[in-house]
C-alpha cells in the first residue's frame, strides 16, 4: 500500500504571512531607495569639486525662492566674457570680508564693477563687486544636501538629532527583509531551465524523488510498500513552499516599491536649470538672520543737526533708525542718517543712541554699539556729546 498525501489550498495562516512577508519586502526596497537617493544627493553635490567646481551651502534666504537654505549650489568657473546680467554669481562679498555673495547680476556698475541683489531683496546690494572677485556662475542646484551645515552652524540640534534618528531608522529598515534573502540565497540549486527547482523532485505519481517504481515497470518487480512512513519527504517539501513563496514576495515585492520610489523620490533628484530665467519675488521668509550695524559714529551738521553714520554689511535693508531706546528718532535709507531737533528730547542732556536695521517689515536688528547725542539748554540744537 503507497500512502498518498492531499494538499489543499493555503491556509489563512499562509496568506497572512505572505501579505507580512511583501509588505517587509516593500519597506526594505523603499528604504533602500531613500539611502540610494541621498547618497546619489550628495554625490551631486561633492562629486563637482573634483574638476575644480565649487559646492557652496545656501545659508539665508536672500534668493528665494529660486535658492532656499540648505540648498547646495554648484559653481563653475567662467571667463570674464561668460559673466552676463541675468547669471547668478558666487563672488568675494565686499561688505563682509571673508564671506561670500551668491546673488543674481542685475546691472554694470561703475569703473567696470557689477551690480548684485538677491532675489528676495527689495534692493540691490549697497556694494558693487569688482570682476576680479567672481569665483563662478551658478550651475547646479541639488536641495536639501547642506541643511544639516545649516542646522548645526545655527545650533538646531533639536533638527540635526531628529535627521540622525531618522537616517538610522531609514538604514535599519534596509535590514528588515534579510531572513527572505537568506532564505532565497540558501536555495542556490534552481533548476536550469527557469523553474522553481522542485518540480523535476517529484515522480510522475505525485511521490518524492522518483525513489519508487512503478508495478510493471522495467524491473518486472512489483512495488513494496513500505512498512514505516518517512517523514522526511513532507518536510522538503514544506522547505520548498516556503523557499519558493520567498521568491515570489521578493519578485513583486521589488517590483511594486521600484515603481513608488520612481514615482516619489527621482522627482528630488539634482537640478540643473537655466539660472538666468527671472524669479518671482518673494515677500517673506523665515529663515533670515538680520546682521547689526557696527560703528557708530556722530558728526555735526552746519545747521543744528547731527549725523550718525554707521558700517553695514548685510542684506540690503529697507531702511535704518536711529533710536533711543524704543524711540524712533530719525530714519533714513543710507549711511549716515542725519538727526534734527525735536521735542522727542528733552533739552540740556545728553542721550545714547542706537542704529536699528529694518528689513521688510517683518525682521529687525539693534546694534550694540552706542553713539552721544547733546541736546541744547534752549532752542532745538544737536551736537555729539
Amino acid at each position: 500500500m503507497v500512502s498518498i498525501e492531499v494538499h489543499g489550498g493555503p491556509t489563512p495562516h499562509d496568506v497572512l504571512r505572505d501579505a507580512v512577508d511583501w509588505g517587509r519586502v516593500v519597506v526594505a526596497t523603499l528604504a533602500r531607495g531613500v539611502v540610494a537617493t541621498l547618497l546619489g544627493l550628495a554625490l551631486w553635490a561633492a562629486a563637482p569639486a573634483v574638476i575644480g567646481w565649487q559646492p557652496t551651502t545656501v545659508m539665508t534666504g536672500s534668493m528665494e525662492p529660486r535658492l532656499t537654505p540648505g540648498d547646495v549650489v554648484v559653481s563653475r568657473p567662467v571667463s570674464a566674457g561668460e559673466v552676463k546680467t541675468g547669471k547668478i554669481l558666487l563672488a568675494d562679498d565686499p561688505d563682509q570680508p571673508g564671506h561670500l555673495r551668491m546673488h543674481r547680476y542685475v546691472e554694470d556698475g561703475p569703473r567696470g564693477t557689477l551690480i548684485t541683489k538677491g532675489d528676495a531683496n527689495p534692493q540691490q546690494d549697497s556694494t558693487p563687486i569688482e570682476q576680479s572677485a567672481v569665483h563662478g556662475v551658478a550651475f547646479l542646484r541639488v536641495p536639501f544636501v547642506g541643511a544639516p551645515v545649516l542646522w548645526i552652524r545655527q545650533g538646531e540640534w533639536a533638527k540635526t538629532g531628529m535627521l540622525a534618528l531618522g537616517l538610522f531608522a531609514v538604514l535599519a529598515l534596509c535590514t528588515i527583509d534579510g531572513s527572505l534573502r537568506r532564505l532565497v540565497a540558501a536555495d542556490g540549486t534552481d533548476g536550469t531551465d527557469g523553474t522553481d527547482g522542485d518540480e523535476g523532485d517529484e515522480g510522475a505519481d505525485g511521490t518524492d524523488d522518483g525513489l519508487e517504481a512503478r508495478d510493471g515497470a522495467a524491473t518486472r518487480l512489483q512495488s513494496v510498500a513500505p512498512t514505516v512512513h518517512d517523514p522526511e519527504p513532507a518536510s522538503r517539501r514544506a522547505a520548498r513552499r516556503r523557499e519558493r513563496r520567498a521568491r515570489r514576495v521578493r519578485r513583486f515585492g521589488a517590483a511594486a516599491a521600484a515603481l513608488v520610489v520612481a514615482g516619489v523620490l527621482l522627482p528630488a533628484q539634482a537640478v540643473a536649470a537655466p539660472w538666468s530665467r527671472t524669479t518671482t519675488t518673494a515677500l517673506s521668509f523665515g529663515a533670515l538672520t538680520v546682521p547689526e550695524a557696527t560703528t557708530l559714529v556722530c558728526s555735526p551738521n552746519g545747521d543744528g543737526s547731527v549725523n550718525i553714520a554707521f558700517a553695514y554689511g548685510g542684506p540690503a535693508a529697507t531702511s535704518f533708525s536711529v533710536m533711543n531706546g524704543t524711540t524712533v528718532l530719525a530714519t533714513g535709507t543710507t549711511t549716515p542718517v542725519r538727526v534734527v531737533g525735536s521735542g522727542l528730547l528733552p533739552l540740556g542732556q545728553a542721550y545714547t543712541v542706537t542704529l536699528r536695521v529694518n528689513y521688510l517689515g517683518n525682521w529687525v536688528s539693534t546694534s550694540t554699539a552706542t553713539a552721544r547725542i547733546q541736546t541744547a539748554l534752549i532752542g532745538t540744537n544737536l551736537s555729539c556729546g
